[in-house]
């Protein structure tokens, strides 16, 4: 045989060997991205937040659509503390009408 062809063979076979390697990797991976996902998934959820504002971007800035409880489903919003909450219903923000935050604050509606 050749040595260009020995060679070849050599190098074919690191490769198959590399190949194998990196199937063993991924299949760990896989294992312990399962594992870790099994693990996180038997913790508590956090508590929601008291309160949480739902806003959009536009191009001038975020602009703030409405104050939620932080229990309410019907906006996702960034959780903000009682009295900022307060400021925003104050200030005129629109209060969520399906769980009354304003109510909860007890502002008037």
């Amino acid at each position: 045989m050749s040595g260009t062809k020995e060679r070849l063979e050599r190098w074919r076979a690191v490769q198959a060997w590399l190949t194998w390697q990196q199937y063993q990797v991924a299949r760990t991976i896989a294992a312990l991205e399962a594992a870790l996902a099994e693990e996180q998934s038997r913790l508590p959820l956090p508590p929601p937040p008291d309160w949480k504002a739902e806003a959009i971007r536009t191009p001038g800035g975020p602009q703030v659509l409405r104050v939620h409880l932080g229990v309410c489903g019907m906006g996702k919003g960034k959780p903000i503390g009682r009295e900022q909450a307060r400021r925003m219903l104050a200030d005129g923000v629109e209060a969520c009408p399906y769980r009354g935050p304003d109510t909860a604050l007890g502002m008037p509606g």
